[in-house]
């Protein structure tokens, strides 16, 4: 494993995150994953570290700032991860989606309280947020194995 195969990755996985980012976010305009009047992770994670109500317009450009970096940071961890341990790519990424769902809006976000847990919330947003994570992982491992033949 040479750091060129590193940096490789990481533009793969930066491409990818970008690209796979946009899936979800298409993809819950769709298929919603909570009401319209409920706050996302990313806009209650801004007031926490604001300290102050933060208006309609401030929540949506933090949610969508943090949703993209979180998204894209993510995309480029799993493109360095794929070249150190390529099993991570396995089945077109979609183990990789049922292990980011579990780690993310399985189990941390509601434990931070940042939003229910999925027993909790209507059935069809559960299934939305779990499908979604799929949507973003299957094109993230796209988009990242489309791009790694090339990046040579």
């Amino acid at each position: 494993m040479t750091s060129e195969n590193l940096l490789k990755g990481a533009l793969c996985g930066f491409v990818a995150g970008v690209a796979a980012t946009i899936a979800k976010t298409v993809w819950e305009d769709y298929f919603p994953v909570r009401d319209e009047d409920t706050d996302t992770p990313p806009a209650i994670i801004a007031q926490r570290i604001t300290e102050r109500t933060l208006s309609d317009k401030e929540k949506d450009r933090a949610s969508m700032g943090i949703h993209v970096t979180f998204g894209v940071g993510t995309g480029v961890l799993y493109g360095v991860s794929g070249e150190v341990v390529p099993e991570i790519t396995s089945g077109l990424g979609a183990p990789f989606g049922l292990g980011f769902y579990a780690l993310t809006h399985g189990s941390v976000v509601p434990a931070l309280d940042l939003e229910p847990w999925p027993t909790e919330v209507k059935p069809a947003y559960a299934v939305n947020e779990f499908a979604g994570h799929f949507v973003y992982a299957l094109t993230l491992e796209a988009v990242r194995r489309g791009m790694r033949r090339y990046v040579v």
